[in-house]
């Protein structure tokens, strides 16, 4: 399908929006490499050899287990699902510890499964096809999309190398990238929310 979301029987996860840093890089395309690269994309084949697709391969497996699990026992599957959390917490801060990102080198975006909104130095006409890779952080996860620019509109008051705030909406992207991107988002969101938490604690003492 053109449509992530709509591959996904409309998935409210895929709308979970937060605030983060991540490695970005926009590439214009042409019309006629749109659809060349849709299908890369969409039929990327895992490399066996690769360990973020095996971890992938293992992460999707395990979510499909602990789905149907669930159905009868919710209990083990809430305590699977924070078994599985604390290991992609301490696997981000290992992969962080052995591929650090320079600060300077991250983009501050607004993100969900569904699409992107970052400044941009560059403006670009609305409909454009732009070919998306991301690198999710601290855990360097890869993120390939094809994406339509929604609106890409002059801010004034921003520094003139990034004056035009920009949004797409993702319109091709394979399901083992979305489930990343939908898993990263829904683990930011589980992550600010319990700083919320402890900072009205500490204010309340």
């Amino acid at each position: 399908m053109d449509d992530v979301s709509a591959a996904t029987g409309i998935d409210r996860r895929a709308y979970f929006r937060i605030n983060d840093r991540i490695l970005i890089t926009l590439l214009p395309l042409a019309s006629s490499a749109v659809a060349p690269l849709a299908q890369q994309i969409m039929h990327a084949t895992p490399q066996p050899t690769d360990p973020s697709q095996q971890f992938s391969s293992l992460q999707s497996a395990f979510t499909h287990l602990t789905d149907q699990i669930g159905h009868t026992d919710r209990d083990v599957a809430r305590a699977l699902r924070m078994l599985d959390e604390k290991l992609n917490i301490l696997s981000s801060q290992v992969q962080h510890l052995l591929r650090p990102v320079n600060e300077q080198d991250t983009e501050a975006v607004n993100l969900s499964a569904g699409g992107i909104a970052l400044m941009s130095p560059q403006r670009f006409d609305k409909h454009t096809a732009l070919e998306v890779k991301l690198t999710l952080l601290p855990g360097n996860q890869p993120v390939h999309a094809i994406a339509n620019v929604i609106a890409c509109e002059p801010v004034a008051e921003q520094a003139p190398d990034k004056s035009c705030f920009l949004r797409l909406a993702f319109t091709h992207m394979n399901e083992t990238d979305r489930n990343r991107l939908v898993k990263h988002t829904l683990s930011r969101q589980a992550e600010d929310l319990r700083q919320q938490k402890q900072s009205t604690s500490e204010n309340s003492l």
